[in-house]
């Protein structure tokens, strides 16, 4: 069994769009609770902000912020987290925010210092005018809350930290939202400024013919009614911010919780069991890699088909745009039908598990990716097909079938000679391109060395099938990278920052991960601090210099 939530659909746009509209959605609506926002206790968020700016390479804004944390966090515990809930109460917004006190007058002390001076209205409530608004303040049971109105501060939980949750364990910065609490007429206003900004995406492509524009609007009507049932179907999004000098790196959460028993739900606890047989398929001493792997259901088939098209339309719309020579262009429409068959064959088929790697060491480059297809023959077919279409004359050299390896059929695409020293150093003298097919799966490498390689990646892929993986992962090693550009255009401020991240050898990358929680996903994405500092050091050079490289 393998992950039923599909990488290449349009749910992936309709949570990452809800990501962008829920906030919106919370800001302007409420009834009940519709978002919660943590901040860990100021002793650790103020101790990790201060790691991240060393970490950053401006360790003297650290000092700056703690002098300004002392001034304006008087009377606040330090140990305790600040929140903050939002709810719906007559259509309106309704925000709360607490604070953990451990000296009330000491609090007011330092608002006064800023021209703020709180009426005393007794039994603990205060009147405040903060610049014109008047909001007001609750002291009890250890914690102030303030509030819009006098109603919303009048009934407080004696201990409103545990509306929180584990949100400030985990997280410097957090923010949950309960969209299940969104009245409908809420969610379907984002759906229909949605509808609107497809509908004026539409009119902004002419010159489509009638089978492009239907193509378009099927996908788009599919696109949406996907949304429509994320809307519906999501319980939570949690987006977090966390500060760890322990693991050395900074990262953002953004979790996605499905309503219990719903299709997505259904999928999301479903791809526990996803297996990969893609996990081995990475280049050795990958400075930059990704996997990722999937299901597609048998009742979605159909939408991702014609998002697929609608993609396909567009590319098209926009060569039709461009002076192609006819024989050219029907060569390119010839192939372009012969992919599409390809992938209407591998979505049918429902399954997606692919990955790809990229090294640059010893400044050579090295280019692997490949993954599943519905018919990995027919791929090998549609090459040669239009291989022999091509002019007389043609500076590629084409070697189809030479090798059968592990039942993988090699095939190889030979450049002509490279001039230039430097193309040369990356790409070697002739630039070469290994093609495999097997019966349903391909792949492609570029490597100045020939197949030695990618044989080595075969065997490894061959002994580890089945494997049981998360939906995605990839890292990118910016070290590497930086290397490898100096090794082909030297630049002291190049050298500089390969100097700063060489230091961080092994903690030097960016990542994308994620995971599976009950009823949904986890996505991760996290920065080392070798990332940190060298980004630091090229702003503060730059700065030096008059700006920028």
């Amino acid at each position: 069994p393998r992950m039923r939530f599909r990488l290449f659909d349009s749910r992936a746009f309709a949570l990452a769009a809800m990501m962008l509209v829920a906030p919106t959605l919370a800001s302007i609506a409420k009834a009940q609770e519709v978002a919660v926002v943590s901040i860990a206790n100021l002793e650790r968020t103020l101790g990790d902000v201060s790691y991240l700016l060393r970490a950053s390479n401006v360790p003297e804004v650290g000092g700056l912020v703690s002098i300004m944390s002392m001034q304006y966090t008087q009377g606040i515990d330090q140990k305790r987290p600040i929140g903050a809930t939002v709810k719906m109460e007559n259509g309106m917004p309704n925000a709360v925010v607490f604070m953990p006190m451990t000296d009330t007058e000491q609090f007011f002390g330092a608002l006064a210092g800023m021209g703020v001076e709180p009426d005393d209205l007794g039994d603990g409530l205060y009147e405040i005018d903060a610049g014109g608004q008047i909001i007001y303040a609750k002291d009890a049971n250890g914690w102030m809350f303030i509030g819009q109105t006098e109603e919303s501060v009048a009934n407080t939980p004696a201990n409103p930290a545990a509306l929180l949750g584990k949100l400030p364990e985990t997280y410097d910065l957090a923010v949950k939202l309960n969209l299940k609490n969104l009245p409908q007429e809420m969610k379907d206003m984002a759906l229909e400024q949605i509808k609107f900004g497809f509908e004026q995406s539409m009119a902004m492509q002419p010159g489509l013919t009638e089978e492009q524009i239907e193509a378009n609007q099927k996908a788009g009507e599919a696109s949406i009614k996907q949304m429509e049932m994320a809307f519906n179907d999501t319980e939570q999004i949690i987006i977090g911010w966390a500060i760890s000098e322990d693991e050395q790196r900074t990262f953002i959460d953004g979790g996605f919780r499905f309503v219990e028993g719903s299709q997505f739900a259904s999928q999301a606890n479903a791809a526990a069991n996803v297996t990969s047989d893609y996990t081995k398929f990475v280049l050795p001493g990958a400075s930059a890699m990704f996997r990722a792997s999937s299901v597609i259901d048998e009742a979605d088939r159909e939408m991702a088909v014609a998002s697929f098209k609608n993609s396909l339309n567009q590319a098209t719309a926009q060569m039709d745009q461009a002076d192609m020579p006819p024989e050219a262009r029907e060569l390119v429409d010839d192939l372009l039908d012969g992919i599409t068959d390809l992938m209407v064959q591998t979505i049918e088929d429902g399954e997606f598990d692919g990955a790809g790697s990229v090294s640059v060491a010893e400044g050579a480059l090295q280019v692997l990716v490949g993954g599943k297809i519905g018919d990995g023959e027919a791929l090998a077919k549609l090459v040669k097909e239009t291989v022999a279409k091509l002019p007389p004359g043609a500076p590629l050299d084409f070697n189809f079938d030479y090798e059968t390896y592990k039942g993988i059929t090699l095939h190889s695409v030979s450049g002509p000679p490279i001039p230039d020293p430097k193309a040369v150093a990356v790409l070697g003298e002739t630039p070469k391109i290994i093609i495999g097919t097997g019966p349903k799966s391909f792949f492609i490498n570029l490597d100045p060395n020939g197949d030695a390689t990618v044989k080595k990646v075969i065997d490894a892929m061959s002994d580890s099938q089945d494997v049981k993986v998360t939906p995605f992962e990839g890292s990118v090693a910016l070290g590497a990278f930086l290397k490898f550009a100096h090794s082909i255009e030297p630049n002291p401020m190049l050298g500089d920052l390969i100097q700063t991240i060489g230091e961080y050898s092994d903690n030097d990358k960016i990542s994308i991960s994620s995971r599976l929680i009950k009823n949904g996903f986890l996505y991760r994405f996290s920065i080392d601090e070798g990332i940190l500092q060298t980004v630091g050091s090229a702003a503060k050079s730059g700065a030096a210099m008059g700006g920028g490289f």
